[in-house]
């Protein structure tokens, strides 16, 4: 647990007790820099007695505007570590209040940092990787379902050469490649058909389903 302040700009904090589970520190050079840019000019102020960032107001000599949560937070962390350092107390207004607050310096060697990283190559962002190319997949054609006797069927996949057996089997059709081993279940001849064709590497065709045992009944 840590403490916060609430409604006390400069006067008497009063300290809440929280979790302590603040936004992390920014890792973003990008977000440093703007930082340390903005504490030269127009530069920032912090009120020791609460940790609250202000941000000068150039247009109002004396005066000081709320930052955001996250400018506040790199503040304060560039404080912390060293690339920012408070220098003198200034009597400042902020929102009705007014009291002392801290001008922020930025060290010569933060100044030099920063233009370092100016003068340094930008990382290019890592293109994704390729997807591998899949080969594209052959259609069957027409694929043909004779049906030669009630509960069996023979399929060819068009022009391709391969096949099977369709047999009903309890209330679902059992699937077979050419060498009768078992494919799978299909709901119908038509999904025997398709489930043949994918088994076969094939990209399903239109299903032409023929009933030779009632086309030549004997």
């Amino acid at each position: 647990m840590t403490g916060t302040v609430q409604d006390a700009l400069f006067g008497d904090p009063v300290t809440v007790e929280i979790d302590d589970h603040g936004p992390a520190a920014t890792q973003d050079p990008r977000e440093v820099a703007r930082i340390v840019a903005a504490a030269q000019e127009p530069g920032f102020l912090v009120v020791e007695r609460t940790g609250h960032v202000l941000r000068a107001d150039p247009a109002r000599p004396g005066c000081a505007d709320a930052v955001s949560r996250h400018d506040g937070d790199t503040v304060v962390q560039l404080l912390d570590t060293g690339h920012l350092r408070l220098r003198g107390t200034h009597h400042v207004h902020h929102n009705g209040s007014e009291g002392p607050a801290r001008s922020v310096l930025v060290p010569k060697a933060t100044r030099d940092m920063v233009s370092r990283w100016d003068h340094l190559r930008p990382i290019p962002e890592r293109a994704p990787a390729a997807k591998p190319k899949k080969a594209p997949q052959r259609s069957t054609g027409v694929i043909g379902v004779d049906v030669v006797e009630p509960g069996k069927a023979l399929v060819i996949l068009g022009t391709t050469g391969a096949g099977g057996t369709v047999l009903r089997d309890d209330g679902r059709y059992r699937v077979e490649n050419d060498h009768g081993t078992l494919v799978g279940h299909a709901s119908s001849y038509r999904a025997a058909a398709r489930l043949l064709a994918r088994y076969h590497g094939f990209t399903p065709g239109p299903v032409d389903i023929e009933h030779e045992h009632r086309t030549y009944r004997r």
